[in-house]
């Protein structure tokens, strides 16, 4: 009677086994097939219930210095812990005095370094472990920034990053477990790169920083070097901020100028004989040669040379510059030739000489091309290859830099360019676009987006006999650009700003990550 009953209970086990396991299988697949399961497993992974986050930066000057460390401090009143991961030696002293927790990349890069690793099979093993299937665009914005020939140099300089950041995120890690999250500006230097790779290897979410079309807002790019996609919502009411700001631009021909970068839209010579530029450049002399302290903009003698060459290159144009034409005519303006948008996000286009000798050849008959250096960076381009161009070309106009863009804009037929903030000045002015490269603008309705260039001459014709984008089409574009961006301008640190750049991060990790 006993052994009967065991079996019967047995059974019965055995049955409750097997529902509760069907009923298992079958909620994860529904879980699954929701999408809710993998959220599930990642939340899991990287974050522990009812922590907040670890809010860490990277800095790579004393002016970054100075706003990510008031950032860590608005940030920790707020609850968060924070840290600073400098590769400006010179910083340091200044975060730690600050009572913010500062890594410095340098200590561990020195050690790493008198190993004397084999480069090529260390770099190699890298490129393996965080796959990475392109090593030499990694390497092509340093050797156009700092005008660096060897890559062998650029590799020891990867590989010793690599090594300092993962020792680096591996004591975030032991410390604050899945709560960290990477904030970086967008950009192409090694130290930015390195500091990507490992963070997303060790399953942190990297989130750079790009100043937006609106002045005093950004983008938030989360774990991409692609560029923000604005999705246009043509539900949404127009906001009458919007419509304002676009008026007053319009009216005023005002261009986007971030606050830290206008120091760049001055004559060349005013740039070498600027003050502050002298004050540095005496600073990282001594920094250098004196103090040993490391940092990542330490090329100097590619800034000298960048700006002599600029100086005479302002003077060496003038013979070639011209005003803007009267008959019809295609606008190419040319980009900083050292920016991460063409160095990491348009690499094709980084010869942008052979980019504007195609378009001259692929124009309509009784146009000619427009041509205008960065206003950030006149005399950068190549005095050898300009000349060149103009010589074989005799539908290339070389525009005076003095030229307001807008004057360009209001009177060109259409504009070409890769990914430039223009293409979104030019939209905003009701002109037709063309754009080649990876843009916030290139899926707008509004703009004509061209992956392949091999028949450009159609998409161009096209183009021209085509109508204007509508206005009502161009509004709702900003209006969505707008309402996808963050309050925040970097490197300005007013108080106001500071208040509202740490409210703006703060609440997208409320959003993004419910903490």
């Amino acid at each position: 009677m006993l052994s009967i009953q065991l079996f019967h209970q047995a059974r019965v086990n055995k049955r409750r086994v097997i529902y509760r396991l069907a009923f298992s299988i079958k909620v994860h697949l529904l879980l699954s097939k929701a999408g809710i399961l993998s959220k599930i497993v990642n939340l899991y992974n990287r974050q522990i219930p009812g922590a907040l986050l670890h809010l860490t930066f990277t800095t790579l000057a004393v002016n970054q210095t100075q706003y990510f460390l008031a950032l860590c401090l608005e940030l920790e009143k707020q609850g968060y812990t924070t840290s600073i991961i400098s590769f400006h030696e010179e910083s340091n002293k200044m975060i730690s005095d600050a009572g913010i927790k500062v890594f410095n990349v340098f200590e561990s890069y020195r050690s790493e370094k008198e190993k004397n690793l084999n480069i090529e099979n260390e770099f190699t093993d890298l490129l393996k472990k965080y796959n990475i299937e392109c090593p030499n665009i990694l390497l092509s914005h340093e050797k156009v920034t700092f005008l660096i020939q060897d890559s062998l140099k650029l590799k020891e300089k990867f590989v010793l990053y690599f090594k300092a950041l993962e020792k680096i995120f591996t004591e975030l890690k032991s410390k604050h477990q899945g709560n960290v999250v990477l904030f970086q500006e967008l950009g192409g230097f090694a130290s930015i790169v390195s500091s990507f790779y490992v963070a997303r290897g060790m399953g942190y979410d990297n989130i750079y920083f790009e100043p937006s079309f609106f002045k005093g807002r950004m983008f938030f790019v989360k774990n991409t070097f692609e560029s923000y996609k604005v999705i246009e919502d043509f539900n949404k009411q127009i906001e009458p901020t919007v419509l304002s700001y676009l008026q007053n631009a319009r009216t005023n021909k005002t261009i986007v100028i971030p606050k830290k970068d206008a120091s760049h839209y001055q004559h060349p010579i005013r740039k070498i004989i600027n003050t502050h530029n002298i004050k540095r450049l005496f600073q990282k002399l001594v920094s250098k040669y004196f103090t040993n302290q490391k940092e990542e903009f330490n090329y100097i003698g590619s800034f000298v040379y960048r700006h002599v060459r600029m100086l005479t290159n302002r003077f060496l144009f003038t013979k070639y510059y011209q005003s803007i034409p009267s008959g019809k005519f295609v606008y190419y303006p040319f980009h900083v030739p050292m920016d991460v948008a063409l160095t990491v996000r348009a690499p094709l286009f980084v010869d942008q000489y052979y980019l504007i000798d195609y378009i001259s050849r692929n124009i309509p008959n009784g146009y000619s091309l427009a041509i205008k250096e960065h206003p950030a960076m006149i005399g950068v381009v190549e005095y050898r290859r300009i000349k060149d161009l103009l010589s074989r070309n005799d539908n290339i106009v070389f525009l005076n830099p003095d030229i307001n863009n807008h004057e360009v804009m209001t009177r060109m037929d259409l504009l070409l360019t890769v990914n430039s903030k223009t293409g979104a000045e030019s939209l905003m002015q009701g002109r037709k676009v063309i754009c080649l490269g990876d843009a916030f603008y290139n899926k707008s309705k509004s703009v004509r987006f061209v992956d392949n260039i091999d028949n450009l001459y159609k998409h161009i014709n096209t183009a021209i006999a085509g109508d204007a984008p509508k206005i009502d089409d161009i509004n709702v574009f900003f209006n969505s650009t707008y309402s996808q961006t963050h309050i925040g301008e970097l490197y300005y640190c007013a108080a106001e700003n500071i208040t509202q750049s740490s409210n703006s991060i703060s609440n997208y990790v409320k959003v993004n990550y419910g903490k």
